[in-house]
């Protein structure tokens, strides 16, 4: 599918990624305003279905997808990890996931055999929305069919949370969000036994109206089935329109506390873009492989082959974080080829209909290297399929980087800087309008794997999007507008803060 060369999407991304000031001019900060939203979604009148607290410390593969299994995927995959105080009610609940300001605009659904239900992370329990067995409905949406999953999860995009701060660059923050909440039930159901595949294309007409969402404040974003590890995954095409399979399901509006802002009116780009990132037949889905960024005709860098030393992921989810408010770098001797060996696999063993089967992740990743033992300082590439690091700038490319930042980040101490690069043109000519939600959740769900192996070192991982892509790009030694660094994640041991987090910890097994 080739998207219009000057269509919503790609007008979208030449503010949201080339102008950053044009981006951020509608951005407001101030707390306290009559639109502030929720801090979680809550439904009034629906019947509740509280999980199980007694989930293992450990994760293990499941010998059945019982109710513990469930509440063990969503207290790892979307639960609140920590509280913080001292906040002024601006951020105090973390989850195991990243989120601009800790606004959380992502919800969860997931649909199982007796229904579908709003994962409520609050109280950890689920809020019944429809009866019935929906989950083959769900995969004729993705235009597949073939074995039943266990379950399959909804990812959707609140965006009056978002907006609420961001107005319509939440657009891209919702998409970053969604793919970093992919990612983490990836990795959660990979360690349960259990495999995950990731439809960032279906009609979204049925999807939406299944959940009794509104397509222009809360449409969904991802389609994520689960399967048992050892399922037959082979999917049979099917072709259905939107239209078609929405009139066999009857409209439901559950009632929904109502606050923030209506985002139609308020946010006019962000609706322009999500409406025409809409699908309406599987027949028009595709897939197709990026274009890798030219050779930099360097060898690669001379490392020990390295077997980074095994963790426990829900150990590494539970220390997993964003650094202090004022991310402050504090200097530490951290093992430069251990961090290198996790970085070299983060692309591989994920199942996306965005690309042919097999075939990794579609983004590149870029180390810049401030102070990592056993790695000199400088900008490298991972080779797509060795995990190489092929130097592609000198030590001074650290003080590059920092220049392409706004002022306000501490590089001083900074253990190293993490880019992903996406290929816009292989974007928008695969998956038209919808290409700018596409890359950006492939983006969110590799920033993620990042942010863990980061974790699995004591790093803070500190997403930062306040910067110039294209003197980052000039930084990175890419000479292509077409490849454009969508992610940049600070990598660092950091100080304390000014406040006091307490963990959210459930009731052991045992």
């Amino acid at each position: 599918m080739t998207g219009p060369e000057d269509g919503p999407g790609r007008a979208f991304w030449r503010t949201t990624l080339e102008d950053l000031a044009a981006a951020m001019e509608t951005r407001q900060s101030e707390y306290g305003n009559p639109d502030e939203p929720l801090k979680f979604k809550i439904y009034r009148g629906r019947p509740r279905r509280p999980l199980t607290g007694r989930v293992p410390r450990t994760l293990t593969a499941v010998e059945a997808f019982d109710e513990v299994a469930l509440s063990t995927l969503l207290h790892y995959g979307y639960g609140i990890s920590r509280q913080e105080f001292d906040t002024n009610g601006t951020w105090p609940y973390h989850r195991m996931v990243a989120s601009a300001r800790c606004l959380f605009g992502v919800q969860l659904y997931v649909c199982l055999a007796d229904g579908v239900h709003h994962y409520d992370a609050a109280h950890h329990g689920l809020v019944h929305l429809r009866d019935g067995d929906h989950r083959a409905l769900l995969a004729r949406a993705t235009g597949s069919a073939g074995a039943l999953p266990e379950a399959v999860l909804v990812l959707s995009a609140m965006f009056s949370k978002t907006a609420y701060i961001y107005r319509d660059y939440a657009y891209r923050l919702c998409t970053q969000e969604a793919g970093l909440l992919a990612g983490n039930l990836d990795l959660v159901a990979r360690s349960m036994g259990l495999r995950a595949l990731l439809h960032h294309q279906f009609v979204d007409e049925p999807v939406n109206r299944l959940l009794g969402l509104d397509s222009d404040e809360e449409p969904a974003l991802l389609v994520l089935p689960l399967h048992p590890a050892g399922a037959d995954l082979r999917r049979e095409p099917v072709a259905t329109t939107a239209a078609a399979l929405a009139s066999t399901i009857d409209p439901i509006d559950p009632p929904v506390v109502r606050s923030g802002l209506q985002v139609a009116p308020a946010c006019p780009r962000l609706t322009e873009v999500n409406r025409a990132s809409l699908r309406t037949d599987t027949t028009a889905f595709a897939t197709a492989e990026p274009a890798a960024p030219g050779g930099s005709g360097t060898e690669p860098l001379p490392l020990p082959a390295a077997e980074p030393p095994a963790v426990d992921l829900a150990q590494v989810l539970r220390a997993r974080d964003s650094g202090p408010g004022v991310f402050r770098p504090v200097a530490s001797r951290v093992d430069g080829t251990e961090l290198w060996a996790r970085l070299a696999r983060a692309r591989t063993g994920v199942t996306s209909d965005a690309v042919p089967a097999g075939a990794p992740v579609p983004l590149e990743i870029f180390l810049t290297v401030g102070d990592l033992a056993g790695v000199p300082p400088g900008a490298y590439r991972l080779d797509r399929y060795t995990g190489a690091l092929h130097p592609v700038a000198g030590a001074d490319a650290i003080s590059a980087i920092e220049r392409a930042c706004l002022p306000g980040t501490v590089f001083r101490g900074m253990n190293a800087v993490v880019h992903l690069v996406g290929d816009r043109d292989w974007a928008f000519d695969t998956f038209g309008d919808r290409g700018y939600r596409v890359i950006h959740q492939e983006a969110g769900l590799l920033a993620h794997r990042v942010c863990v192996a980061a974790a699995a070192q004591g790093l803070s991982g500190r997403i930062v999007n306040a910067y110039h892509a294209g003197a980052v790009r000039t930084a990175l030694g890419l000479t292509d507008r077409r490849h454009t660094p969508l992610f940049q994640i600070l990598l660092a041991r950091t100080g304390p803060g000014g406040h006091v987090i307490v963990p959210v910890e459930l009731e052991e097994v045992g």
